[in-house]
């Protein structure tokens, strides 16, 4: 019987199991059932092994699907030059619309430096001066907080023996559990 409010079967009385072809406890065998046709369950999508380019991680219509809109709001996604500097690499991608660039997104490498992510995290902290937020549950460890009427979230996670980091930057009033919405999808990929 099929309990029409949770749509689950009840699990049958014993008795009624060695009445259909179940053997008794005390002597039967157990045989496994056979192999479904279910599909097989979904696996994470594959990090980047390399980042070439922060706009391709992150286009525009995924920014805008984050954030919210109102209708018919399209930003244009562009990549600027790639920093070099301090043995890391940068990769940014500065979003907008009408010369207008509210938003960027930087994704960085920092060669065997993947065992101080949380160090880096608290160095990048320090170094604001300003107050932070943690992000938790994101990456290796993550902060956020707000500079010159810009909010910026910056998380850590490693890959191999690099540290990579992912900084999200936006207007103040944009709430930080946005920025981190964009910076999770981000994560996700590198």
């Amino acid at each position: 019987m099929i309990n029409r409010a949770s749509g689950v079967r009840p699990a049958p009385a014993p008795a009624a199991l060695a009445g259909c072809g179940a053997e008794a406890a005390s002597g039967g065998s157990w045989v496994s059932a056979p192999p479904s046709d279910a599909p097989p369950e979904p696996t994470a999508p594959t990090r980047l092994a390399k980042i070439s380019s922060a706009c391709k991680i992150l286009p525009a219509s995924a920014v805008v699907q984050v954030l919210g809109s109102s209708s018919g709001t399209k930003l244009k996604a562009r990549e600027l030059p790639v920093d070099k500097s301090d043995g890391e690499v940068a990769y940014t991608c500065a979003y907008g619309k009408d010369g207008q660039e509210p938003f960027a997104l930087t994704v960085s490498t920092r060669p065997d430096k993947a065992a101080a992510a949380r160090t880096t995290i608290d160095n990048i902290a320090a170094a604001s001066g300003a107050e932070t937020t943690p992000v938790d549950g994101v990456g290796e460890a993550g902060v956020g907080y707000v500079s010159d009427s810009i909010r910026i979230v910056v998380v850590t996670l490693p890959y191999e023996d690099d540290l990579r980091l992912v900084l999200f930057a936006a207007p103040e009033i944009v709430p930080q559990d946005k920025l981190v919405e964009v910076v999770e999808q981000v994560v996700e990929k590198v």
